[in-house]
């Protein structure tokens, strides 16, 4: 009787959830670093009553190749993300609906004349010093929180503009 005590109690104790505590070192363990980066995040200003303005940023991945598939924005009701080009000396706009394709160890500028970011419904002008906040999502790295600065037209990032990655909001 004893024996089964003991053999039961044994297989009891052998099948309770196992608690690993890490150590101190692995919690003091930084974050590791995003796999993309932006810099030189920009928006240019609009004019009273506009409804449309624009972001451009370049993206440096230093991860596995992956591609920019959303944007959202604290100045629009929709940011999208949008390829400008010019046809037969007619300039035209349209949706990427897929994106923007980031290659593994590649840099992607989004800017004007190109891919860039649209930001629709604006809720606000844009003025010069502002700073828009962005959250670009990607399909597999993490979101990332970026803040444009609204530039005076002819200003090119770094010229006393410019941006920074994180931002004062969160990258959810």
């Amino acid at each position: 009787m004893v024996r089964i005590r003991f053999l039961l109690a044994s297989l009891m104790i052998a099948g309770a959830p196992l608690t690993i505590i890490p150590s101190a070192s692995a919690q003091e363990s930084p974050a590791p670093a995003p796999a993309i980066e932006a810099t030189a995040a920009w928006s240019r200003p609009t004019i009273r009553g506009a409804k449309a303005g624009v972001a451009f940023v370049t993206l440096h991945n230093k991860g596995p190749a992956d591609r920019l598939v959303g944007v959202e924005a604290d100045v629009g009701k929709v940011a999208q993300i949008h390829m400008a080009e010019v046809v037969d000396g007619i300039a035209r706009m349209r949706p990427l609906a897929d994106g923007v394709a980031l290659p593994a160890g590649g840099t992607v500028t989004l800017k004007p004349e190109g891919p860039h970011i649209m930001l629709m419904g604006l809720t606000q002008p844009l003025q010069v010093g502002q700073r828009v906040h962005l959250t670009l999502r990607f399909k597999a790295a993490a979101p990332l929180a970026v803040e444009a600065a609204v530039l005076a037209p002819g200003a090119e990032p770094g010229m006393g503009g410019g941006a920074t990655q994180g931002g004062a909001r969160g990258g959810g």
